[in-house]
């Protein structure tokens, strides 16, 4: 998504938001985050304030801040709070308390990998009010199952980051907060820890290692072998589809 500089916002945006949080006194602009077309930190008076945004034209962007924020409350203190909520001047906005720290490392031998695990026990089997709105987990696959019905192995009430990449990790003197819970969904609980373990394969470690790692998680040991092998066969097939094909939304 094509970024858009602080300066560049409607006016009004502007200053709803200052009306929210109070004078900014400079904006820097930072380079992480593909979803967002606005992501900076605000600098106030009472400390720095993460904003991100898009434009409502862009509905898919917009409804995954509609959903972080949604979710926000909910899974609190594993990720930053959110301080400012705002719909206007034809954009979505979200400010959150800005984290001090770094983004993790999920290769073999980073601590942070441990830190990771200890957030995410923290919201195991943690389930969401009925009326907070997120994607049914099972639902966002209906495209790519080669048999809709077997979905409903993954389906389920938990509620589900969905995007455990290392970036979505935030490091502090304190522990793992979790960022980004823009395609947050329910679903079955085996999928944090299925989907941890598919990203630390991905940094190197072998298969056998990254199961091992999270075989302490209860999601995890509580989860029925058959169909963690059947969610594997489903995020493998998808991302060699998207491979070959460049116009893929997950490409």
């Amino acid at each position: 998504m094509d970024r858009i500089e602080w300066q560049s916002l409607p006016s009004d945006l502007c200053n709803a938001v200052q009306d929210e949080l109070g004078p900014i006194i400079k904006v820097e602009p930072i380079s992480e985050g593909r979803r967002s077309a606005l992501a900076t930190v605000a600098h106030l008076k009472g400390g720095p304030v993460f904003l991100k945004g898009a434009p409502l034209a862009n509905e898919r962007a917009a409804a995954q801040l509609d959903r972080e924020a949604a979710v926000n409350p909910h899974v609190l203190p594993a990720t930053p709070k959110l301080l400012c909520n705002l719909t206007a001047s034809g954009w979505r906005l979200l400010g959150f308390e800005y984290v001090q720290g770094r983004r993790a490392d999920y290769t073999p031998g980073s601590r942070d990998v441990n830190a990771v695990l200890e957030v995410l026990a923290t919201l195991e089997n943690r389930q969401l009010p009925a009326n907070v709105d997120v994607m049914w987990f099972e639902g966002r696959w209906s495209d790519y199952a080669t048999v809709p019905q077997h979905l409903t192995q993954i389906a389920g009430t938990a509620l589900l980051h969905t995007d455990l990449n290392p970036g979505n990790v935030m490091i502090t003197g304190t522990g793992a907060r979790l960022v980004d819970w823009g395609m947050a969904s329910r679903g079955a609980s085996l999928v944090n820890p299925a989907d941890l373990v598919v990203n630390l394969i991905a940094c190197g470690h072998a298969p056998t290692e990254a199961e091992a790692i999270v075989a302490d998680l209860d999601t995890w040991k509580n989860a029925d072998p058959a169909v963690l092998d059947y969610y594997a066969r489903l995020l493998a097939t998808t991302w060699l589809e998207a491979f070959w094909t460049p116009t893929h939304p997950w490409a």
